[in-house]
This record gives structure tokens, C-alpha cells and sequence, in this order.
């Protein structure tokens, strides 16, 4: 056991999470405009994801409701009743 173990951070290409850092940056700086850009679009994106995860559980809530007040059939009290008591 004299091989030094690989360190894990390296991913596909044997560039460390360092590496990758520091040419992220020199590309943005490169590129500000672009950079700008295509950091909106990923937070336009996750707003988006996190807002629809955040209203989930209303929209079941309104589906729910919305089919009980659209399915509404007669009961056996409405069949007592008639319609002569309006």
C-alpha cells in the first residue's frame, strides 16, 4: 500500500474542483455579459422549480375542492325534499 490514494474531488477529466473554480472565473471575467446572462437563466429556473415545489400543496388543496363543488349530485335529502319546497 506505498500508491498514494487519488483524491476524490477530481472529476471525469482530472481537473480539480480547484482547477474548475479558477477557469469558471477567467471565463466570466472574459465574458461578463454572458456570464450575467446565463446566471439569470439558472435563477430564473430555480425560482421558478422553487416556486412550483412551494405551491404544490395549494393546487391539490384547489383540485380537490374544485371537483367536490363540480360534482355535485342529489342526496337522498334532496330527493325527500323535492323541488316543490324552493
Amino acid at each position: 500500500m506505498t500508491r498514494k490514494r487519488e483524491r476524490e474531488d477530481d472529476d471525469l477529466s482530472g481537473v480539480g474542483l480547484g482547477g474548475m473554480a479558477l477557469l469558471l472565473t477567467v471565463m466570466a471575467l472574459r465574458h461578463p455579459w454572458q456570464a450575467l446572462k446565463e446566471l439569470l437563466r439558472v435563477i430564473g429556473r430555480l425560482g421558478r422549480w422553487a416556486l412550483g415545489r412551494a405551491l404544490a400543496p395549494a393546487a391539490v388543496v384547489v383540485v380537490i375542492v374544485s371537483s367536490r363543488r363540480r360534482d355535485r349530485r342529489p342526496t337522498f335529502e334532496d330527493y325527500l325534499h323535492g323541488r316543490d319546497e324552493d
